[in-house]
């Protein structure tokens, strides 16, 4: 049963109690300010209420942090809470949530990475980190079981992720996990990210957790534990997720055989995928280019996986000179489709460039795509670009604006802080170019192709995000009976979309909660299976219906602490050019009284008034009108 460890209570029976499995949840704290390091007990309630994850994350989050607060600020918590299943050995629970006030949207900031990073740190007999403060010098923290070290490191600085990665794990243990920030995290970029693992390149990609740790002067984390998750019935579980194991692979088997960006083909082909600023609505004849069956050829390829998990979604990419991840299908959309890029070399050398940098490929991919339409309208000009001509299908100048980006210098100073920031400096005609939401751009899922996407960018709690919701998966045919779907849903009509986007939103926020990948959806689907999985995890008797009110309580206090922050009706809206450009013929603008009558039937469904905040009785509902304590000492 290795990375299980039997806490079962010696007095068994049902109940709250053993939620905790005989052991009290444990915050580790390190704060860079004074170095001073701290562990404190979770109340046995929370992880009840919460779970882990960013369902934990976002409490901490509203305990320690001033919404208000400006995202470099010190004060500003750095929070690590890996999935409450993470490391338990059930699989697809992978996922750690990385939260904090983000800089690129000045609202809860939430990114999630797999890969093991989360599993060893729930190893080492702690289940969340949060880093307050910020170091005179650049420092790096060593977490090896209950034993913490915060290290120099500024002979690390100015190194990129996978120099760090190396450089670490050489002076700690080869064994260990490390998360880092490259030169865009030490730059303060908006767009920066952490990076996990080396050249594995497990990504907390999204909004701009990089630069708050960069703020800090943290420049890595390296984890290393022994004492295994802690799970209720272990070999039950063992002996249950071994047989999911076994029947899993075959759901999955062009992910298995090419990872992510096999699917690049099938999403041109629904209209989903973003092309020339979400400008065009045709790549069909390059997309076969870019995607990983032609993006591999030439190299030696094998699949990868996340730690315990069967469906080896990701390839690595080897040749004599070379070693790499292949690039995701966000990515390649990114700095394929998104560019007219059909070269399929670049973009795995672009995605290595990003990773090592430490940039989110994804935002920025549409924020060079902004300056190449705002180079084009005579925005930016040539003087502003160092004289770099900005053009669509230009491999060249896309290496040459990432290495600019990662690290602030010449045209890379106005894209590093992605396409809105960049927007407000060039003036209002710019702003029109812009495709995010919240500050987040759009990610490689057209909401044009499917309108329950429009409402879930609209309303998400971290700006344009396809994973806090997943609708469009059911749209397309992904059954969840538990709701009532067995079907294709209509993708161009407003009818039902209000309650999928509501419902989905509460079934992923469990998903960020228990570290499950969302690529399992289309495996487990609802909450039935996530509630079995659970219980035996954690000695609960939970129904799936109990399971969907703690993923409403999540997701209602991540819209509190943005409310808290200053969101409100005026900014759950479409870009421009969603709600007014036809992408084609069949994939049109989603109409504003469409986009309207979503809106306002999701915010009556949650509970929340007609400027969109949570109502007194929606938070009492849910046991938020009155913070609970959260620490027992």
């Amino acid at each position: 049963m290795d990375g299980l460890q039997d806490t079962r209570p010696e007095r068994q029976g049902g109940g709250q109690e053993q939620m905790q499995h005989a052991r009290y949840a444990t915050v580790l704290f390190v704060n860079l300010s004074t170095g001073r390091i701290t562990t404190h007990r979770l109340r046995p309630e929370i992880p009840t209420r919460y779970l882990g994850g960013s369902g934990l994350g976002v409490r901490l989050l509203m305990e320690l942090c001033d919404p208000v607060i400006d995202p470099f600020d010190p004060h500003n918590p750095l929070i690590f809470v890996p999935g409450l299943l993470t490391g338990t050995l059930i699989p697809g629970a992978t996922k750690t949530s990385v939260v904090a006030k983000s800089p690129l949207t000045g609202i809860f900031g939430e990114s999630s990475v797999g890969g093991s990073w989360g599993a060893e740190y729930r190893f080492t007999g702690f289940d969340a980190l949060v880093i307050n403060g910020a170091a005179h010098e650049p420092v790096y923290l060593w977490i090896n079981d209950d034993q913490i070290q915060i290290r120099p490191a500024g002979h690390l600085w100015g190194k990129d992720t996978f120099e760090t990665n190396a450089a670490v794990l050489a002076e700690t243990d080869p064994e260990a996990k490390v998360g880092c920030i490259g030169p865009a995290g030490e730059a303060l970029s908006w767009l920066a990210s952490i990076l996990f693992e080396g050249e594995m390149a497990r990504a907390a990609g999204r909004t701009g957790m990089g630069a708050v740790m960069g703020s800090k002067r943290l420049k890595a984390i390296a984890v290393k534990g022994t004492r295994g998750a802690p799970v209720a019935e272990p070999r039950a579980l063992l002996e249950w997720s071994a047989s999911e194991h076994h029947n899993l692979p075959a759901k999955f088997g062009h992910f298995t055989r090419y990872g992510t960006s096999a699917s690049i083909e099938v999403h041109e082909e629904r209209g989903a995928v973003g092309i020339k600023n979400f400008a065009s609505g045709d790549f069909k004849a390059q997309a076969a280019r870019i995607s990983s069956p032609a993006i591999r050829q030439p190299y030696a390829h094998k699949p990868a996986s996340c730690i315990g998990c069967p469906i080896h979604c990701w390839v690595t990419l080897a040749s004599e000179t070379t070693f790499s991840r292949s690039p995701e299908y966000e990515t390649a959309g990114s700095f394929g489709a998104m560019l007219l890029n059909d070269d399929p070399d670049s973009i795995i050398r672009a995605n290595e460039s990003a990773n090592r940098l430490g940039l989110d490929t994804l935002s920025l991919g549409n924020t060079i795509a902004f300056a190449i339409e705002a180079f084009e309208r005579g925005l930016i000009d040539r003087t502003l670009t160092g004289g770099l001509d900005l053009k669509w299908g230009d491999p060249k100048t896309l290496l040459v604006l990432i290495e600019q980006a990662g690290r602030r210098e010449g045209i890379g100073r106005l894209l590093a802080d992605g396409s809105r920031a960049a927007a407000r400096q060039l003036g209002p005609d710019a702003l029109a170019l812009t495709v995010e939401v919240k500050g987040l751009e759009v990610p490689m899922h057209d909401p044009r192709a499917f309108w329950s996407s429009a409402l879930n960018y609209a309303c998400a709690s971290r700006g344009a995000c396809h994973l806090e919701a997943v609708a469009f998966a059911v749209e397309s045919g992904v059954p969840l009976p538990e709701f009532g779907y067995s079907s294709r849903l209509s993708p161009y009509s407003p009818d039902g979309k209000a309650v999928l986007v509501s419902q989905m939103h509460d079934l992923m926020a469990l998903y960020n909660a228990t570290g499950m990948c969302k690529f399992f959806l289309r495996a487990i689907g609802g909450p039935v299976w996530l509630a079995k999985a659970l219980n035996m995890a954690t000695g609960r008797e939970l129904s799936w219906q109990e399971l969907m009110t703690i993923g409403d309580r999540i997701f209602t206090l991540k819209r509190l602490f943005n409310v808290r922050a200053g969101i409100s009706r005026a900014d759950d809206t479409l870009p421009e050019r969603i709600a007014t450009l036809d992408r084609n013929s069949r994939h049109q603008a989603v109409p504003v009284d469409a986009f309207q009558q979503m809106r306002t039937e999701y915010y009556s469904l949650r509970g929340w008034d007609q400027d969109g905040r949570p109502t007194a009785q929606r938070l009492a509902a849910l046991g938020l009108l009155e913070p609970e304590g959260l620490f027992i000492d």
